[in-house]
């Protein structure tokens, strides 16, 4: 598949989303699928350049210095958040949920100055790690954990910004035991090859095993859209290859994937945390590796429902371009088609947006606020 050929691909697409939308068909052609497309062309050409051998040197020299700040936090799990461009309004409540003494490191990957001085000011006093990027570019979600992975030997946590953790007792013991390769909520069982993968908005990730794996095999933590020639016998062991891989239908390995899959192979496991309500953790998912124009209606409708809750005049300017052409969350609710999945998606993040606001007012703050905004 050809970087062009990506490119025409990718400008259909976000036409017929942007005709979904509302846009004219003129102003779409003249100005929203150029800008767009151009946008995202530069940051498929800055991945590679995001990950150069000095730009690495700079970031883990600043991940290893965010490593110790958490480290002098004291003694429970210290968990990482990853704080990406146009996402305050789904991080700031996840934040607020965290319980207190957790130790928590903030990284910021690509957001802007005032997104970092706003999650600053809203949790002073928490490690914070900005790092070095190509202008209007993030590192990929699985850059980041390798470097991650590379200045640390003790166990860590990842935890995504739009994930959601309502009951505190699941930060109490995530610790993998010696033959597990990280820990993780929930997960999924692929048919082609029998086997159990986790879901990675929740990870606690055992460091020396999957350490390991990478410094062996030469793999980090990135998407693979083929396995490498050097796994390739490790991964047929467990019927992975020719087109098979963890999660069914899927055509590449995704972040963590690769790495989890060889620590499979060579009999670690995965361990998943028994006894958790399903109403104890909620994720919400894909805000953020999208441009807004390519989103469908109901990831418009999910940021109008999250501005709503976070009731905040800055991050609803800040972040208009994201629900244009839309003024409202009714105004996108009454656009989408609604079918039996789309109502189910809906209701879903209407039960979670109401959680999200009782413990709000439970605190007499709002999201948007920071530490206090939510009860413990």
């Amino acid at each position: 598949m050809s970087f062009a050929g990506d490119l025409v691909r990718g400008a259909r697409y976000l036409l017929r989303r942007l005709r979904e939308r509302g846009y004219p068909l003129v102003t779409s052609l003249a100005l929203h699928v150029p800008r767009v497309t151009l946008a995202r062309a530069w940051r498929k050409v800055a991945r590679s350049g995001n990950r150069v051998r000095a730009g690495r040197a700079v970031n883990r020299r600043r991940l290893a210095a965010l490593r110790d700040a958490v480290a002098s936090r004291g003694e429970p799990p210290a968990f990482y958040v990853i704080v990406v461009p146009g996402t305050l309004h789904f991080l700031l409540p996840c934040l607020a949920l965290l319980p207190p003494g957790l130790r928590v490191g903030l990284i910021g990957n690509g957001a802007s100055r005032w997104e970092r001085r706003r999650v600053s000011s809203a949790f002073p006093g928490w490690p914070f790690a900005t790092l070095s990027t190509l202008p209007g570019t993030s590192l990929t979600h699985g850059d980041v954990i390798t470097l991650l992975l590379d200045v640390h030997t003790e166990n860590f946590g990842v935890l995504d910004h739009d994930c959601y953790v309502f009951d505190p007792a699941i930060f109490a013991s995530p610790a993998p035991a010696a033959n597990d390769c990280l820990t993780a909520i929930y997960g999924g069982v692929g048919e082609r090859a029998g086997l159990a993968y986790p879901d990675t908005y929740f990870l606690f990730l055992h460091a020396a095993v999957l350490r390991d794996v990478m410094a062996r095999y030469h793999v980090d933590a990135r998407i693979y859209r083929a396995a490498p020639p050097a796994t390739q016998s490790t991964l047929a062991r467990i019927g992975l290859g020719n087109g098979v891989f963890l999660k069914d239908h899927a055509t590449f390995f995704d972040t963590l994937q690769l790495v989890v899959a060889i620590a499979l192979a060579e009999g670690r496991q995965c361990q998943y945390l028994g006894g958790v309500r399903r109403d104890a953790i909620a994720h919400v998912g894909g805000t953020s590796w999208k441009t807004a124009e390519t989103k469908e209606l109901i990831d418009s409708y999910i940021d109008w429902r999250f501005l709503d809750l976070a009731d905040d005049a800055e991050l609803r300017q800040r972040y208009r371009r994201r629900t244009r052409p839309f003024r409202s969350a009714a105004d996108v609710r009454a656009a989408i088609a609604m079918t039996p999945e789309a109502f189910a998606r809906l209701a879903l993040v209407d039960d979670l947006v109401r959680r999200l606001a009782e413990r709000c007012a439970a605190g007499e703050a709002t999201p948007a606020a920071g530490r206090r905004a939510m009860a413990p």
